[in-house]
């Protein structure tokens, strides 16, 4: 990736508010971008309701087809 499309992209992130950007005090020109951990907790409790749903519905969906044989 290039240096510039990489920053099109953290500053995308940042603005989202899904990582945050520090500056050392040993060199100003350095930046840190660490993930912020609530909107990952966020989207990992969606997944986790996600997986849930479909786990359900493809159990749902097996105990049919076997009622079927």
């Amino acid at each position: 990736m290039s240096p510039p499309a990489l920053s099109r992209h953290l500053r995308s992130l940042r603005r989202s508010g899904l990582v945050e950007e520090s500056h050392p005090e040993f060199d100003a020109r350095v930046r840190v971008y660490a993930l912020r951990p609530a909107p990952m907790a966020e989207l990992k409790k969606w997944l986790e309701q996600t997986e849930q749903l479909w786990t359900e519905q493809m159990t749902s969906f097996k105990a049919h087809l076997e009622r079927g044989k």
